[in-house]
């Protein structure tokens, strides 16, 4: 983290008419894109952009914070907690940011929390059914409320195979994502408002409970499936396993189950869904690839950058598998 926390508190005390309470910043997440903090003493949220180079540019907070703000007025099944003050001015406190209140829980991928092993036989199918009552209900919100910016599916992976390209990326990745431009898969129906990195990993949990679902950089007008094939894209991960902790658990909602769910809750029929999902890995091995290219370009110094190589290979291979039984 390259920034100053205590510099942090001194902007925001000078700019918050709240700010004489601010008793220090801490740092919670320096994340994959943007950052969180803790401001003391207020107990509310602070999100900025990376402070070194990141994964996911551009860091438009006041679309962020506009895309926060008409989820929460319009989507009332999807968690997130209120949105405060927005500040585009980036001599406040060195990039524009956004304030946020503070809810209570904690999110799991790598390793299942102690609340979920101490109730197996129930907590899995509690746990699928908030999550998906969240992410249908993002599906569901009426169109018009959602800030523009929008993709076809082609042009969604187009921008990735831009992304693979830009990071020298395996040949392998760019024939996958060259062929999903060439084929697109086809569309339930009208774009809806959709999340873009709805894994349970941005899914926040108090006592068994859903209260936030985070993450909202890449979230856009496009076709839902999206979502739904890179949910899908978290089981049998095999060797390539990553943050998928909850798929292996027998009481887990099945990938049948997970698109059942979704045609019930949306009214849509899932279609060409092998191929969302190949997609879906196709985004995620991008964005990875993208990483371990900015370490090893001397672009960034993140060690977390620096493991993203490690990982490409097994990944990789999957998605080729997984491609190839797609079509």
């Amino acid at each position: 983290m390259a920034r100053d926390v205590h510099q942090l508190a001194e902007g925001l005390r000078a700019y918050l008419p709240r700010g004489d309470r601010i008793t220090g910043v801490k740092t919670l997440s320096a994340g994959h894109s943007n950052e969180t903090y803790l401001v003391q003493g207020l107990n509310e949220i602070l999100r900025m952009p990376p402070s070194e180079e990141g994964l996911l540019p551009p860091y438009d907070m006041a679309r962020q914070h506009a895309i926060l703000s008409a989820v929460k007025a319009h989507a009332p099944r999807v968690p997130l907690p209120g949105m405060l003050e927005l500040c585009e001015d980036p001599k406040v406190i060195g990039d524009p940011f956004f304030l946020m209140e503070c809810v209570p829980g904690e999110a799991f991928e790598y390793a299942l929390p102690d609340w979920v092993n101490a109730d197996l036989a129930n907590a899995p199918e509690s746990i699928c059914r908030q999550w998906f009552d969240a992410v249908i209900g993002l599906h569901n919100m009426p169109v018009a409320y959602m800030p523009p910016g929008s993709r076809t599916v082609q042009q969604e992976a187009q921008h990735w195979l831009d992304v693979a390209k830009s990071a020298e990326s395996d040949a392998s990745l760019i024939e996958v994502l060259e062929s999903l431009v060439k084929s697109p898969p086809r569309t339930s129906g009208a774009p809806t408002p959709v999340h873009g990195d709805p894994k349970h990993g941005n899914c926040m949990w108090h006592e068994g409970r859903l209260t936030a679902l985070l993450d909202w950089e890449m979230a856009q007008i496009s076709e839902p499936l999206l979502d739904l094939g890179y949910i899908l894209m978290f089981h049998d991960q095999g060797e390539a396993s990553l943050a998928d902790a909850g798929f292996e658990l027998p009481n887990w909602w099945s990938p049948e189950r997970m698109i059942a769910e979704w045609e019930k809750g949306t009214g849509r029929t899932a279609v060409d869904m092998a191929r969302y999902t190949v997609l879906g890995q196709a985004k995620v091995a991008a964005i990875i690839a993208l990483g371990a290219y900015l370490f090893s370009s001397g672009k960034t110094q993140d060690a977390r950058f620096q493991a993203f190589g490690a990982v490409l290979p097994a990944y990789l291979k999957l998605l080729t598998k997984r491609a190839m039984a797609a079509g």
